[in-house]
Order: C-alpha cells, then sequence, then structure tokens
C-alpha cells in the first residue's frame, strides 16, 4: 500500500523525520501551508498530515476535506486552533509533543520568579545609569530596588499542575519555596505526592507571591486570570504566563499593573504575536517579556520537529499513536486503520 504524507510546515535545514519513512512506501510532499484553502489543496488526499496543531487551520471544514486522512500529527504542545471534536467525527486520531520542552518552560517560568523577584533587571539598569552607585551609596540601591524579600520564605502558586506545572513546581521546591497549586483534574493526593500543597483558586489568588500559570488554552481556561482575579492578588505578587496568551484577560493584566494591583509580571505570550508595537507592556519597567521562547533550546527544538513523523509512522504501520490527544476515538480508529485488536 502507497501512503502520502503533507508536512504543512516544512523548515528548510531541519530534520523532519524524513528517513523514518524509509520502507513504508510513503511519499512526502512538504511546503510551508497554513490556511484552510493551502492546506485543502496540498493534502487533500494525504493519508497523514504534520502541521503545527496551535498554528495551522485544522477546523472542521479542512478535516471533512482530508477524506483519507487518519492522523493530523502535531508539532508542539498546544492544539487549540484544532478542531479535535471533528476529529474525532472523522476517525481521525490527534497527536502533540506532550514532552516536549517541558525542562525548557519550566526553567524559563523559575528564571522570571528569580529575575522578578530579586529586581535584576531593576538592578542591572540602575549600575548602568549611575555607574556602579550601588555600591557607594545604599539609599539608591534601596530606592531602586525596595522591597526585595527573601525567595525561601515566599510562595509559589501554580495554575494547572500537569507535566509543565509539575516541573516548575518540583524546581520551585528545590529553591527552598513553598509550592500550592490549583487543578481540578489532578488529585490532591497526587499534588502532595509531589511535595505540593492542593488549594482552591481564590486561595491560590490570595496567598502567593508568584503565580505561574501552566494551562492549555480552551473553553474552561480562556481569561482564566481577568481583573477580578488580580484584585484578589497580593499587591507584591509577580503574576507569569509561560502557557497562552488567552489565557489571561490582557487588557486586565495591563490595568492592574498600572493600578499596582500586582508588583510585575514575566510574560512569554500575549494575545499578539508578535506583540505589537503599541503594546502597553512594552513600557513597563516591572514586566519582562520573553517573546514566546520559552520553548527553545537547540535540544526540545530538534526533539520538537522529528517527533511528529514518529507518530505519523505508528499510524501508518497500524500502530496506536502513544501522543493522542483524543484516546475517546481509539477503538473506531483500530477497527479501520489498526494491525492488532484495540485494547
Amino acid at each position: 500500500m502507497a501512503f502520502k504524507v503533507v508536512h504543512a510546515l516544512a523548515l528548510p535545514g531541519v530534520d523532519h523525520g524524513e528517513r523514518l519513512l524509509e520502507g513504508l512506501n510513503a511519499t512526502l510532499v512538504m511546503g510551508l501551508w497554513v490556511r484552510e484553502d493551502e492546506i485543502i489543496e496540498h493534502a487533500r488526499e494525504a493519508d497523514a498530515v504534520i502541521g503545527v496543531v496551535s498554528d495551522n487551520q485544522f477546523t472542521r471544514r479542512v478535516l471533512e476535506a482530508l477524506h483519507k486522512c487518519r492522523i493530523v500529527a502535531g508539532i508542539g504542545i498546544g492544539f487549540d486552533t484544532t478542531d479535535v471534536e471533528a476529529a474525532t467525527e472523522l476517525g481521525i486520531v490527534v497527536t502533540n509533543v506532550p514532552d516536549y520542552c517541558l525542562d525548557e518552560v519550566s526553567g524559563t517560568a523559575v528564571a522570571l520568579m528569580l529575575a522578578l523577584g530579586r529586581k535584576l533587571f531593576q538592578a542591572d539598569r540602575g549600575v548602568r545609569k549611575t555607574q556602579n552607585l550601588y555600591t557607594r551609596n545604599r539609599g539608591a540601591l534601596m530606592e531602586t530596588l525596595y522591597p526585595v524579600f527573601r525567595m525561601r520564605s515566599q510562595t509559589v502558586g501554580i495554575i494547572g499542575l500537569g507535566k509543565i506545572g509539575t516541573a516548575t513546581a518540583l524546581k520551585a521546591r528545590g529553591l527552598g519555596l513553598r509550592v500550592i497549586a490549583y487543578d481540578p483534574y489532578v488529585l490532591g493526593a497526587v499534588m502532595e505526592s509531589r511535595g505540593v500543597e492542593p488549594v482552591d483558586f481564590d486561595q491560590l489568588l490570595k496567598e502567593s507571591d508568584f503565580i505561574s500559570i501552566h494551562t492549555p488554552l480552551n473553553e474552561e481556561t480562556r481569561e482564566i486570570v481577568g481583573y477580578e482575579e488580580f484584585r484578589k492578588m497580593k499587591r507584591t505578587c509577580y503574576f507569569i504566563n509561560t502557557a497562552r496568551g488567552g489565557c489571561v484577560d490582557q487588557g486586565a493584566l495591563v490595568r492592574a499593573l498600572g493600578e499596582g494591583l500586582i508588583a510585575g509580571a514575566g510574560i512569554d505570550v500575549t494575545i499578539d504575536e508578535p506583540i505589537s508595537k503599541g503594546n502597553p507592556l512594552l513600557k513597563m519597567d516591572n514586566v519582562i517579556l520573553t517573546g514566546h521562547s520559552a520553548y527553545y533550546s537547540t535540544t526540545s527544538d530538534a526533539e520538537n520537529f522529528l517527533k511528529p513523523m514518529t507518530q505519523v509512522v505508528k499510524a501508518m504501520m497500524g500502530q496506536w499513536p502513544e501522543y493522542a490527544v483524543n484516546p475517546e476515538v481509539r477503538k473506531r480508529w483500530m477497527k479501520k486503520w489498526g494491525s492488532v485488536p484495540p485494547e
């Protein structure tokens, strides 16, 4: 049997795992197609499609046009622009790379906590401006940095204790911080086994010195943090978002910073990406912006582009892909495409 695999986000100089298709009698078509019509045009006869499931438009219209497709293999973790419900109805398995960039994003979240809590950027600017006045003038130091608190006496609140949230919690605990978390889908006993104290959402907002959000973007989490949530936070609290821009009401974040409801923010993701020139966050000295780079390292980048092809190969061989985000389609999918009986 001959297969057609379409890669809709093929980048030059990147190992997409093409060699993994050897021996499968598969034709690989590669390009850069994001819009619905482009994907339909190039992937209509595809048995498998690879793309960024949070960028490429895998809508119901697109999925219905992919009449031979058995798998949409996503690059990255998020899949908020893919109609997973439609894919399930059509017998298509959707995969992502759930173990991608766990160390990188959690490391960035903790780095932002340290940089904000220790006011490293303000200190750096002050030293440059005053030619190291701080070494001779304690008053200048205090005026610029006050207040700074001992990290070990503070509390980190994590919203969403999945893989990245858990990695962040473990790193924060290693720094001696108290870690609390809110996640309605994780049992309290599981949290406690990781040294994390389960709390409700209100308690997390009120008690945290740092709040780090690690949820996917869906209807439950869209703007889960808005103005009323910021009002409940300590005025000394730092807010960190390395998840998705849409998880936070960006206007409310700007307002909260402007009104001094929180002390500052570390923002990797915004609604407007790349961030627009007129975004008020750009002018705020107590905000660190990292331009959706938390995912990046040379190691994670290589894994991110290679792993989707491993899922495609499994699907082409009639094996269930372990990275499926719609496991409810498994029985139907295995009956239609599988080479082994479904579990």
